[in-house]
């Protein structure tokens, strides 16, 4: 048995999946396992697994065929040791303290979870690295009770990814937290099933993932069953929320969940790779309207989405059926934004999901 268990699901990441790999083996803390996922590649991150493993002991490669991220950590999760699970991306990297300053932490107060911080690095088209930090503002909630009335503040750093906390394995254990086949979204709800009875969570200020942007990558192009993956995740996290009994504390986080379903699948439908026409989308937006949920959000008058200009510009056109002109603005958005990534990211600085 190892401290710390580091799981890392792998598809078609050739390119950078050296520098990820290479920046886990580096650290200081040296009691871990680091388990690589090869999701059924086709490109050449399978041997590049591989031949890590002939290195490095600490190396543990199970290769299977393609079912997608959320499966993949399920088996990373199947092999585990750990007193503690990490959950890695393979295009990211890390810095060389990151396992041994938040296993100190986690071991000293015996935490279920461990919360840090992280870069944010956006590359655009021409290689520029633009990179920001993101820190917690909270120190220490003990209890279920702190935890959930502090939720809010939680979810200003990105409550919903894997990569900036450090997990309790006997915690996933006990409260049965596995990841869904969902291709899209399946780290929210994963950590939706983390935070039911969460309690003992711990943060550091101290940022260690460096998460890259890159231009081109999957969240930039037309996926069409995005808008029911989004929705599901509101549903699920809506739910959250009427186990807590918190639903009226937090009606304007769910209120944003779903205009945030909304709004990526608006960002969707003007993407260069969406293969159908303005008509179909005209039609696409109306059936979308007519979900209770987003009824609901669109015509609350306590959701506080109004507060941003063009957030009301789009409710009031969506309210008018004036869909050709919501393509517009979002059109002009999107270009704005440059790619369709920075565009969520600014939503995500919004909602704060």
């Amino acid at each position: 048995m190892v401290t710390v268990s580091v799981i890392m699901p792998i598809y078609n990441v050739a390119d950078e999946l050296g520098k990820s790999i290479q920046s886990l083996l580096d650290q200081t803390y040296k009691d871990f396992e680091l388990i690589l996922v090869n999701d059924g590649s086709t490109d050449s991150s399978g041997h590049i697994c591989d031949e890590f493993q002939k290195k490095d002991s600490r190396i543990i490669v199970i290769h299977q065929e393609n079912v997608g991220s959320g499966f993949a950590r399920n088996a990373g999760l199947d092999q585990a040791s750990g007193e503690y699970i990490y959950f890695s991306d393979p295009d990211d990297y890390v810095e060389t303290l990151l396992i041994e300053e938040n296993v100190k932490i986690a071991l000293e107060n015996q935490a279920n979870m461990v919360v840090f911080g992280y870069y944010f690095e956006e590359i655009n088209p021409k290689g520029k690295i633009k990179k920001t930090r993101e820190l917690p503002t909270l120190s220490v909630l003990t209890t279920k009770e702190d935890f959930r009335k502090s939720f809010r503040a939680f979810q200003t750093l990105d409550s919903n990814v894997l990569w900036n906390k450090l997990y309790k394995h006997g915690y996933l254990l006990e409260n049965n937290c596995r990841f869904t086949d969902q291709r899209v979204g399946q780290d929210a709800l994963f950590n939706h099933l983390v935070y039911r009875d969460l309690e003992s969570v711990y943060f550091n200020q101290t940022p260690y993932y460096h998460y890259v942007s890159r231009f081109g990558s999957a969240i930039n192009r037309y996926h069409p069953d995005r808008f029911l993956l989004e929705y599901n995740i509101a549903e699920h996290f809506e739910k959250l929320l009427v186990y807590w009994q918190q639903e009226q504390s937090y009606r304007d986080l769910i209120s944003l969940a779903y205009w945030r379903t909304l709004y990526v699948e608006l960002s969707n439908l003007v993407l260069e790779d969406c293969p159908i026409n303005d008509y179909q989308k005209e039609q696409h937006m109306a059936s979308i309207l007519n979900h209770p949920k987003i009824q609901e959000t669109l015509f609350s008058l306590n959701s506080g989405l109004k507060k941003k200009y063009h957030i009301y510009l789009l409710i009031l056109l969506l309210k008018n059926a004036r869909y050709l002109q919501v393509l517009k603005v979002m059109r002009v958005k999107i270009q704005f934004s440059k790619n369709y990534h920075y565009a969520f990211n600014a939503l995500k600085k919004i909602t704060g999901t």
